[in-house]
């Protein structure tokens, strides 16, 4: 079900499926992403799980007023989106920019958080790192001005094709006023914000990292941080890029149910 929930003086947009499952998990999309981004993993994991997945403000059908989306805005809007649902802990699933995101608010706050589900998460990056040409590639959706130059940015991620439905809905919620501001926004708070190389101890629960074998965004090799970290299992997926959940979403939804219900 689709609705909006006013957190602060931001309405936000959301998806909210199977409310009455007993265990629950939040999606948070990557940069320039929406709910739209888990289309294929929304029906398949709500059939166990409560899901619910969130426009970020700056981005989907949520609000995008003119501020500085850093890494820690977002932690502290997400935590104020999770006790005015009042389910928490739940498990935090978080796709690139929303792992650094779900990363930062499982260290900040715990009481938060059951289960933690990074997906390429870039918060842990090398300072010497200043974006892959992937990454570059990516960003010309801001200048797309056709579902055609859209799909051509989007596949630029993984050196694949898109489906014209994901990609029509990019566009036109790329084309929202204030969408390509946050972008840019977003992109310029993550890369500045502080590295969680050093905190990734602080994270106490239970975590489940998935990386694409072949990621050209962010590259397999820095999920070495990662992997260093206790209560943790870190899945390399075979013919895979930086959408895990779009480009292996039967191995996704199956990995993940299986994590949030595990005793």
């Amino acid at each position: 079900m689709e609705k909006f929930v006013k957190v602060g003086r931001i309405r936000a947009h959301l998806v909210d499926a199977n409310s009455r499952a007993r265990n629950a998990i939040l999606l948070i999309h990557g940069l320039g992403g929406s709910v739209d981004s888990w289309a294929n993993n929304i029906g398949p994991l709500s059939r166990r799980l409560r899901v619910i997945a969130l426009d970020l403000p700056g981005f989907g059908l949520s609000d995008k007023p003119r501020i500085n989306y850093s890494i820690r805005f977002y932690c502290g809007f997400v935590a104020r989106f999770i006790e005015s649902l009042k389910v928490a802990p739940l498990a935090v699933c978080g796709s690139s920019l929303g792992g650094h995101v779900a990363a930062e608010l499982a260290i900040q706050r715990p009481d938060l958080v059951a289960r933690l589900v990074l997906l390429c998460p870039p918060g842990a990056l090398p300072k010497s790192f200043k974006g892959s040409p992937a990454l570059w590639r990516y960003s010309k959706v801001l200048q797309a001005t056709s579902v055609k130059e859209t799909s051509e940015a989007l596949s630029a991620v993984d050196n694949k094709p898109v489906d014209n439905v994901y990609a029509k809905a990019t566009f036109e919620k790329m084309s929202l006023p204030g969408a390509k501001d946050a972008f840019l926004s977003a992109l310029a708070g993550s890369t500045k914000a502080p590295r969680l190389n050093s905190r990734l101890g602080r994270i106490k629960m239970p975590t489940l990292v998935l990386w694409g074998k072949d990621d050209i965004i962010i590259p397999v090799q820095y999920a070495e941080p990662f992997i260093k970290m206790k209560n943790i299992r870190v899945v390399l997926l075979e013919n895979c890029g930086h959408r895990v959940h779009r480009d292996r979403p039967e191995a996704f939804n199956s990995l993940v149910t299986g994590f949030v219900l595990e005793s």
